[in-house]
């Protein structure tokens, strides 16, 4: 059997950041999760967070066939939510509400030609900020595109 040292570093070679968590009587090793896991995650969280916040965690959890009490679920899956990027800089949260990551990951399909819902949430958020800062520059390009064209056609003083 591994020791633990050698499996935390097999899990940080596949899954990148190991997340920790511990309890008087409990331990678990979390992985963060992947964007189409948080987009499962939200919709369950409309109808039952508990459901939400357990499916998030067996999602993440990289121990296999160990059970939990609920309430080391529960806390363990809060730390975790504690440990992800802020979104509201980084996805279209304004207008969009509920869709925002699929907004989102629209945005990045199209700029950067991956399946977003394959990226870690990390490379995710990292991805929809760039694809913004894109799409700002691509708007103040085509303003000032547009204002050339009306500057040519209306300076004649002809219509």
């Amino acid at each position: 059997m591994k020791g633990i040292e050698e499996k935390i570093r097999e899990w940080k070679a596949v899954h990148g950041e190991i997340l920790k968590v511990q309890s008087e009587e409990e331990l678990a090793f979390l992985k963060k999760p992947s964007v189409k896991e948080i987009e499962q995650y939200n919709q369950l969280k409309e109808e039952d967070t508990y459901q939400a916040l357990e499916f998030l965690f067996y999602k993440c959890v990289l121990e296999e066939n160990k059970s939990y009490e609920d309430e080391f679920v529960l806390s363990a899956t809060k730390s975790l939510l504690e440990q992800l990027p802020n979104a509201n800089d980084s996805v279209l949260s304004k207008e969009s509400g509920v869709d925002g990551i699929k907004k989102s990951a629209a945005l990045v399909r199209h700029f950067f030609h991956v399946d977003p819902y394959e990226l870690s949430i990390d490379e995710f958020y990292k991805l929809v900020g760039e694809a913004l800062w894109l799409q700002e520059h691509k708007n103040k390009q085509l303003e000032v595109a547009l204002a050339n064209v009306l500057v040519k056609t209306f300076a004649n003083g002809t219509f």
